[in-house]
This record gives structure tokens, sequence and C-alpha cells, in this order.
């Protein structure tokens, strides 16, 4: 059996530009697989361990994996700002946190009842109601819809400026009514959110998770 190679740092050139990559060796796999983290940096699972083939396709995606770093240098890390600063992000503004509180429970604190008026407002704004709703740390999603209609919101939701909560809120409330991202969708939330856009583009400079 093939025993797999796992956690090899590699670097690797392109156009004058290093890229280095953690590199995780499993023959089971069937593709090459490649992962921007915003703190664990690139990182690469090869079903083979040929560099060869390996920094083909990271050349192909050269592009790509330096988009995706420059768009993670920028996004405020929640417990980077906290470790280093001792603050938290409270409604799109950095603030000091009370010595008595974690940030996990001033988030919980804080994003519940905000999101829960918000819903009921928008509710009877759009004409729809969800079945559930509910809160949970995520690591990647703001929030979700089910096909039963129960929303879910992510507990760190507090973060965000009002409107970008907002948005958020609209976006699971739309699904509502299209389970789907087509253009009906965007219709939708546009009507009742024009800016949303920006909402988006703020968004990508924050991170869901806490960890």
């Amino acid at each position: 059996m093939t025993k797999s190679k796992v956690g090899l740092i590699k670097t690797f050139m392109y156009e004058s530009q290093t890229l280095s990559y953690t590199l995780h060796v499993n023959p089971r796999l069937k593709h090459l697989y490649i992962q921007v983290h915003p703190e664990k940096g690139v990182i690469v699972k090869s079903p083979s361990p040929s560099l060869l083939y390996i920094e083909k396709v990271l050349s192909e995606k050269a592009s790509w994996i330096f988009t995706k770093m420059n768009a993670s240098k920028g996004r405020i890390l929640l417990k980077q700002l906290f470790e280093e600063e001792g603050k938290i992000l409270y409604l799109g503004e950095p603030i000091l946190l009370h010595v008595s509180q974690t940030p996990q429970s001033f988030y919980t604190e804080k994003t519940i009842p905000l999101v829960m008026r918000l819903v009921e407002e928008w509710s009877f704004i759009m004409g729809v109601k969800p079945t559930k709703i509910s809160f949970r740390r995520a690591k990647k999603r703001w929030g979700s819809c089910s096909y039963k209609n129960e929303l879910s919101f992510n507990l760190t939701l507090a973060q965000l400026p009002l409107e970008c909560i907002t948005y958020i809120v609209i976006h699971e409330l739309s699904h509502i009514t299209h389970k789907h991202h087509q253009k009906a969708f965007w219709e939708c939330v546009e009507s009742f959110m024009p800016e949303y856009k920006r909402c988006e583009k703020i968004l990508k400079n924050h991170s869901p998770s806490f960890s």
C-alpha cells in the first residue's frame, strides 16, 4: 500500500512570485484539490506525489490562487482581532469587549434579538413566513433556508454592519419563495434591497467563523 505524505511545505515560482503551499498526498483521491485558507494559507491535496503534475495544475490555477490570497488578506478575522487587540466587531465597528464577557456570549446576546426583530419585520413586508428560526455557529455560512422554510442564522451576524445583516435576512426570506439562486431569486432580493450588491462586497471582507 502506498503511504500518503501529509503536511509537506513546498514552494512554487510563478511569474517571479513565490507561492508557498502545504501539500497532502493521498493516492485515494481522484483529483487534485486546492484550498486557500485565510489562516492556513494554500493547501494542495493531490493523488500523485509528482511535483511536475502538481506544479502544472498550480500554474494553470495561479491567477485564481493569488486572487483568493489577496482577498483573504483583506478579511477581518474575529479571532485575530480579539487576540491581537482585545477587540471584536459590533455592527461593523471594532469595540473593546467587557472583561466579564466572552466573544461567543457577546454575539449570542446581540445577534439573536436583532435578527429575530429583522425577520419579524421583513417577513411581514415580504409576505412570507418561516416555519422555524434557529441560530448556530458556522464556519462558512451566514444563513440558510431549508426546503421546509426553516431559517438558520450564524451567531456572529452582529459583527456585520446593520445593512448587511438586513440583507442576509432578506436573502434567506427570499428563499422561501425561490429555492435557487436564479434570476427570479435575485430579482426578488433586489426588489426589497436595491443595494444588495454593495452588501455582497462588504461580506467578502468578513468571515462568519470566530475560530
